[in-house]
């Protein structure tokens, strides 16, 4: 832990309003990246979740160990709220797996680039499921069988997620810039 965290850490653990103002100033940006990857960009829900990460972050700040950086301790807690956000919703809603396959009318003027906020924006009208089981997969890294036991599923349902989420993803791109390219 460097010094810098070690002070935010125990200027947050005394409540000290300075040192919370710091830790929102430092992390706070990567908190909202993961709240608007997993529940949209913008939206009143990734707000809603971002303000409650933020909460949980300085309650919980003392029981903070120092085995990773608290940039690591940050992030992980934004995903596994995140991701406990979703499945509250899915329980909630029951919703399909299954969203069907969608047409993407090619553009009449197609874009010579596909920009990261582009991306971004088209991960995010993934199916809840489908976005969740990409963003753990290929933007957070964890394995299959780690996926399968954070949503609660099968394997084969996770796979198949993962498969529809490129897949839509491919046919997005392509009807935006007007080729295929080989990312996913």
């Amino acid at each position: 832990m460097t010094k810098e965290e070690k002070d935010i850490v125990n200027g947050c653990k005394r409540g000290d309003g300075t040192y919370q103002e710091i830790l929102y100033q430092e992390y706070g940006p990567m908190i909202k990246a993961v709240c608007y990857r997993y529940l949209g960009f913008q939206t009143e829900e990734a707000k809603d979740l971002f303000h409650d990460i933020v909460v949980t972050i300085l309650t919980n700040i003392g029981s903070y160990h120092k085995i990773s950086s608290l940039g690591s301790w940050i992030y992980r807690i934004s995903v596994n709220k995140s991701i406990d956000y979703l499945r509250s919703q899915r329980l909630r809603r029951m919703e399909s797996t299954d969203e069907g396959t969608t047409d993407y009318p090619a553009l009449e003027h197609p874009h010579d680039t596909l920009t990261m906020k582009q991306l971004v924006e088209f991960i995010n009208t993934l199916p809840v499921n489908q976005r969740m089981a990409f963003n753990l997969y290929e933007v957070d890294g964890y394995s299959e069988q780690e996926i399968v036991q954070i949503m609660d599923m099968t394997p084969t349902n996770v796979r198949t997620l993962i498969s529809r989420a490129k897949k839509s993803l491919r046919e997005k791109i392509k009807a935006y810039l007007g080729k295929e390219i080989d990312i996913l």
